[in-house]
């Protein structure tokens, strides 16, 4: 298969920009098309996701892979956030930023005791955010049911 080029076109500099632009945001593929098609520039669905895609791989964009039907999300990398680690809610879909000591003190624990070093900015954490919980009995949703396969 012939490998696909890396210079890059106005489109992916419109792509890159708006992930930039909202660097708080885990935007899916067509959250990006949509803030893109609101200031005017139509931008091919498979070029957003190729986009996203590559600058996940280069670690310029954290990505979060949802249950199995929900969209993937991406944000903006952004030096600060080193060491971060994403809250993913089964049930909304939303992700949270995870700055937390305890997921380093945890990272330090796998290393020390089992050898193992964890990538703490593609860690992600499976559950139910505030707002889902109180939702959680009035229609109650099993975790392991909801987590990705």
């Amino acid at each position: 298969m012939a490998q696909r080029s890396t210079y890059q076109t106005k489109q992916k500099t419109l792509v890159l920009g708006c992930m930039e632009a909202h660097p708080d945001a885990y935007l899916s593929v067509d959250e990006v098309c949509s803030l893109l098609a609101s200031q005017g520039h139509e931008v091919g669905r498979t070029t957003v996701y190729r986009t996203l895609e590559a600058a996940a791989k280069q670690g310029t964009l954290a990505k979060v892979v949802g249950k199995r039907g929900d969209a993937i999300r991406y944000r903006a990398w952004q030096p600060t956030s080193d060491g971060e680690g994403q809250l993913y809610c089964v049930r909304c879909g939303e992700v949270f930023p995870l700055a937390c000591d305890t997921l380093q003190e945890f990272a330090s624990h796998v290393a020390e005791h089992h050898g193992f070093a964890i990538d703490r900015s593609r860690t992600v954490l499976y559950g139910l955010c505030a707002q889902c919980q109180a939702l959680e009995s009035e229609s109650p949703v099993s975790l392991a049911a909801a987590a990705p396969r």
